[in-house]
């Protein structure tokens, strides 16, 4: 197990008859201190330790009430906790990366025993918030091959979770011991780990909502509360609206619009019930699927970005990353490393102030110029180090081996039946670069990159059908899809260019 570290001061919580004294022994090496504590009416009992520094030393414990009940933990190291929660892609286990990643990471495990891991076993009771988890997946563990890879595709451990916290620990100099707590939900929506208080700040009716994985999955560790480091979220696919077989969009889970509330909300609920205002908070953003592509692109910016307007919020893109399969359509990413060394760097100058790491955002639409003559748009990057941007081949991208020659995941028609000798036409799901004219259609464009590297400019590639593109443009897109063709990079961070939509 590992504790918070100062200038925190972790508590420890149990549960006994009410009224009983629960005495709390700490034994370090030689060094003994005694904590006395009275139960509470409901049979809690707390204790809150001094603050004590980051500590590779084993602290042993030891508690015993009046009514005759005694416990001990022993091997318990004081450093940085982190909570790790979201879907299916939190709970994608280091057992599900690419094979020579997933034995890299199980050989690296060995060698980091102050990497300690917990994960909460999936569970969906319907009651209130309890004060003790249902079931427990896996209980505190040295990190090791077995711990981190050895628990299946989807039980433990979390690769997002475990990449991200051994790049912490790497980089603090394998000094400051991290404890890492993964308590997922695969399809679950961001409802039902938020808070009741949380939902109704969002002006949605608590009767629809349930908050069953916050009461099951988040709530027993709040009762202390206990102190952490921060909480890192990978969530948001079950949340987006799709379309059905009738082409019509259907909104179930209320899309974008409302995760800009629900999100954030989350994010201050969580803070206030573990009393930690000033917790880091890192998310990923969203990788590729073939859903609908307006939707997915809503929330990857619209939805998830609005998390920024609060204080230490820090993200990594996935959209960069496509899904397993040649067409990208796979929900689950086989290069998670990728978006939790990323995250790693967020959290490296957020929460430790590490100025070496203080270019961890991706760069950004600032703004945009049209030209009318030739028709083109000026656009205006934030966050673009020194060393500018650069054009690389999009890792989104992919030619398709079958029957059909030179059909890839961004032809309209690509998915062939060799039985049928013909193909299946679906909608396209990527998209690169874009202009919108006054005629309100969209077309691509092609991207040249300005002198210094922080602007770009926009020029149409071929007018459509009705369209002479005559004026200037007013709006601009790039990699607005579910499969987005990300061609730029920052030449000194190595981050992809984020995808926008906006119009003048």
């Amino acid at each position: 197990m590992v504790l918070q570290r100062a200038p925190a001061q972790a508590v420890l919580w149990g549960y006994t008859h009410p009224g009983s004294v629960v005495v709390t022994t700490m034994v370090t090496m030689n060094k003994q201190q005694v904590y006395t504590s009275t139960a509470e009416a409901d049979g809690t009992w707390r204790v809150t330790l001094d603050a004590i520094p980051a500590s590779d030393t084993p602290h042993n414990f030891s508690f015993a009430s009046t009514v005759g009940e005694e416990f001990a933990i022993t091997n318990v190291l004081f450093g940085d906790v982190y909570i790790c929660s979201g879907q299916s892609n939190m709970q994608s286990a280091v057992a599900n990366l690419a094979d020579d990643v997933a034995l890299q990471e199980a050989a690296l495990a060995d060698t980091l025993p102050l990497i300690r891991i917990f994960t909460v076993a999936r569970a969906s009771s319907k009651a209130g918030p309890l004060d003790d988890l249902e079931t427990v997946l896996q209980p505190w563990a040295v990190a090791s091959a077995q711990s981190v890879a050895g628990g299946g595709e989807w039980d433990f451990f979390s690769a997002v979770c475990w990449i991200f916290g051994r790049e912490v620990f790497a980089t603090l100099g394998s000094s400051v011991p991290i404890g890492l707590i993964s308590s997922n939900f695969g399809g679950s929506l961001i409802e039902s780990w938020t808070t009741p208080t949380g939902i109704s700040a969002c002006g949605l009716p608590n009767r629809h909502v349930n908050n069953l994985l916050y009461n099951t999955m988040i709530h027993p560790y709040s009762v202390g509360p206990m102190a952490l480091a921060g909480f890192v979220w990978y969530q948001g696919e079950s949340n987006v609206d799709y379309v059905d077989s009738s082409g019509e969009l259907v909104s179930l889970y209320g899309g974008a619009e409302r995760y800009r509330c629900t999100f954030p909300e989350m994010i201050r609920q969580w803070r206030e019930v573990f009393a930690a205002p000033e917790a880091y908070f890192g998310f990923v953003q969203l990788s590729t699927w073939c859903g609908d592509g307006e939707s997915i692109a809503e929330m990857r910016t619209t939805g998830q970005m609005a998390a920024l307007a609060l204080p230490k919020v820090g993200y990594a893109t996935q959209a960069d990353r496509g899904g397993r399969g040649p067409y990208g359509c796979d929900i689950h990413p086989e290069e998670l490393s990728v978006c939790a060394r990323r995250l790693a760097t967020s959290a490296l100058y957020l929460q430790y102030g590490l100025a070496q790491h203080a270019e961890w955002e991706s760069p950004s639409f600032a703004s945009q110029l049209a030209t009318n003559s030739p028709p083109s748009m000026e656009v205006s990057l934030s966050n673009v180090s020194a060393a500018g941007l650069e054009e690389r081949f999009p890792r989104n991208y992919a030619t398709i081996t079958t029957s059909a020659a030179g059909i890839s995941n961004c032809s309209t028609c690509r998915l062939c039946s060799a039985a049928r000798g013909k193909c299946s036409h679906r909608s396209v799901k990527c998209a690169w670069a874009q202009l919108l004219f006054a005629d309100g259609q969209w077309v691509n464009a092609t991207i040249s990159i300005a002198p210094g590297g922080g602007a770009l400019t926009l020029t149409p590639v071929v007018a459509p059908t009705g369209s002479s593109c005559d004026g200037a443009p007013v709006g601009s897109r790039y990699g607005w899809a579910a499969l987005p063709m990300m061609s730029l990079y920052d030449k000194k961070t190595g981050l992809p260019v984020l995808p926008w939509s906006e119009t003048t």
